[in-house]
């Protein structure tokens, strides 16, 4: 047996290995990840829904204290002493002395009822004003009314009468004037115009601040895990911050950080959180440390498994490729496979073993067929000379026949030689009607010398039907038996063959010498379908498997008896089916 070059087991395997090891990591890499990034965003999403159930309580808070902070500048609006002391100004300075006391007062009432505000203050258009805070500070005095603070009381004055709410650090107040105590400490300052006078010079200003740590109050609790919450103005700068530092800069958001905004409902401000990423990612960070640690075993087992595994996995493929290649150069002496790994590429094994084997065995069977054929067509050429032979014979010694005047001897010759040249001349399988009914008138006749005359051979066929084609000798054997079991010496009997053709081709034998009762036919069907051969009724058989190799369920062959007939031989096929292995004339 011709070697092949093994198999290179090692790269085989390392295929095997890497790719179960490359599946293993893929599929836990991108569990991991899945698992790491799902368990971050569940931590943002916990965090970012506190931050905003504490930002909407922060929200009522803030709306509040400026409700109240707002409640307060309403009611100095309408204030007799702030009227008296905007636009009818006392002529006396004693008289003015005592308004001026009376309106700090008034506001240190007002602060000790609201303690969210740390200072009260009215401002006039021309520069005069008062201001009182809560730690019990009373300023009066001229303010210059220009740059920032102009800007801001010009906004007022539009924004009538809504109260405007300024961070004390944008009012830009010089350190003489009063008001100076406001923006002392960072803020809120809530401003709103009494809306008397037209020109801004003639107008008064009533100022409320906010301590900007009372602010913080409101969503200081928002703030953990070292985060850090703010409040925002519209124009997007920080008005509110534990970090001082910040106060006035523009809020960013940064990528380190959880960004969680919660627009308020008025002023367009709005609360926003910033959560280090760091600190809520501790555990998520723990997390992914201990799975890359329980992953490195686990690729270790996976890798030990899979040579294992493999082990078992490839020797069986190895084998079957090697006999693959055996049976595909045509050698089919393999070993018969034994037990190597997984039970279902053992028995693949087996079945390409069995496979070969039985492959080798048809060869074998092939080969005796083709011997056979052989011989066969030896002894062909060889009976290819005896006809000429025998004929040759017959011609012999019907001349001598002829010469000593025995014309019974010499008829008989000239018949036989009829039935003989067709046999022995023409081997196809069928021929044409006009033949067959030729052939039979022959052997009939030779039949009626041998039995004697006591038998009447008729045959019925329209001439039509001669050209037709016909299975060679299939009535040979009925007209047979029909002399051997059916003649007699007391009585003339008959012989009738029908042919006839419609879809089918119909062919009768009726034999007057025979009757049959139901038993003895029972026992003939038997036999003509048994597969197995006895020397009863052969003939019968024959014509039977004939006809079923020639046609095959469009041929049939039935046997009948006719109380007033005597037996029928019914053959029916249909001729123009094409017929396996058949020889046409």
């Amino acid at each position: 047996m011709e070697k092949i070059k093994p198999l290179n087991r090692m790269n085989w395997r390392q295929k095997v290995l890497l790719s179960i090891l490359g599946s293993f990591i893929i599929i836990i890499s991108f569990m991991f990840y899945i698992t790491y990034h799902y368990f971050v965003e569940k931590v943002e999403a916990g965090n970012e829904r506190i931050v905003l159930l504490n930002f909407e309580q922060a929200e009522k808070d803030l709306e509040n204290i400026l409700k109240n902070a707002e409640l307060c500048l309403n009611k100095y609006v309408i204030s007799d002493l702030v009227w008296e002391f905007g636009y009818e100004y006392p002529n006396s300075n004693i008289d003015e002395s005592r308004l001026k006391m009376k309106i700090s007062e008034s506001f240190h009432s007002e602060m000790l009822v609201n303690r969210e505000i740390s200072a009260l203050g009215i401002l006039k258009g021309d520069g005069v004003g008062i201001v009182s805070s809560a730690l019990g500070k009373n300023r009066t005095g001229d303010t210059e009314i220009s740059g920032e603070i102009l800007n801001v009381l010009q906004k007022v004055k539009e924004n009538y009468p809504y109260t405007t709410w300024v961070p004390s650090w944008e009012l830009d107040i010089n350190d003489t004037s009063p008001f100076k105590i406001m923006s002392q400490t960072p803020s809120l300052v809530g401003i709103k115009a009494v809306g008397v006078n037209i020109n801004l010079e003639e107008e008064s200003f009533i100022f409320v601040a906010i301590n900007e740590i009372d602010i913080q109050s409101t969503y200081r609790a928002v703030a953990f895990n070292d985060s850090r919450a703010i409040l925002v103005d519209k124009k997007g700068q920080i008005i509110s911050d534990v970090d001082k530092s910040m106060l006035g800069k523009e809020y960013y958001t940064s990528t380190d950080t959880q960004n969680i905004e919660y627009p308020l409902d008025f002023y367009g401000w709005k609360l926003c959180d910033m959560i280090p990423k760091e600190e809520y990612l501790k555990d998520a960070n723990e997390i992914r440390d201990f799975g890359i640690i329980v992953i490195i075993p686990a690729i270790v087992a996976t890798v030990t498994v899979a040579v294992i595994w493999s082990r078992k996995y490839t020797q069986p493929i190895e084998l079957l490729m090697k006999n693959m290649h055996h049976i595909k150069n045509q050698e089919f002496n393999i070993d018969k496979p034994k037990k190597l790994g997984w039970e279902e590429l053992d028995r693949l094994n087996e079945e390409l073993y069995s496979t070969a084997q039985s492959i080798k065995a048809y060869i074998e069977r092939l080969k005796q067929v083709e011997d056979e054929k052989r011989r066969e067509e030896l002894m062909a050429l060889q009976y290819q000379m005896n006809p000429h032979f025998l004929l040759n014979s017959l011609n012999s010694i019907r001349w001598m026949a002829m010469m000593t005047n025995n014309t019974i001897v010499a008829d008989t010759l000239v018949r036989l030689g009829k039935i003989i040249t067709p046999v022995l001349r023409n081997p196809s399988l069928t021929w044409k009607v006009k033949n067959e009914v030729e052939f039979l008138e022959n052997y009939a006749a030779m039949m009626q010398l041998r039995y004697g005359h006591d038998m009447e051979y008729k045959m019925s066929c329209k001439k039509e039907l001669y050209e037709l084609e016909f299975p060679r000798f299939i009535l040979q054997p009925l007209i047979e038996n029909c002399f051997v079991h059916g003649s007699s010496q007391e009585e003339i009997r008959t012989i009738e063959v029908v042919i006839e053709c419609n879809d089918y081709m119909d062919v009768k034998v009726i034999n007057s010498g025979i009757f049959l009762n139901e038993e003895e036919l029972s026992q003939i069907r038997n036999k003509i379908k048994s597969p197995l051969k006895t020397l009863d009724h052969i003939g019968l058989a024959n014509v039977s498997k004939r006809l079923g190799l020639l046609y095959g369920d469009k041929g049939s062959m039935s046997v009948e008896t006719d109380p007033k007939l005597g037996l029928i031989v019914h053959i029916r096929f249909n001729q123009y089916v094409e017929m396996t292995n058949k020889e046409r004339v």
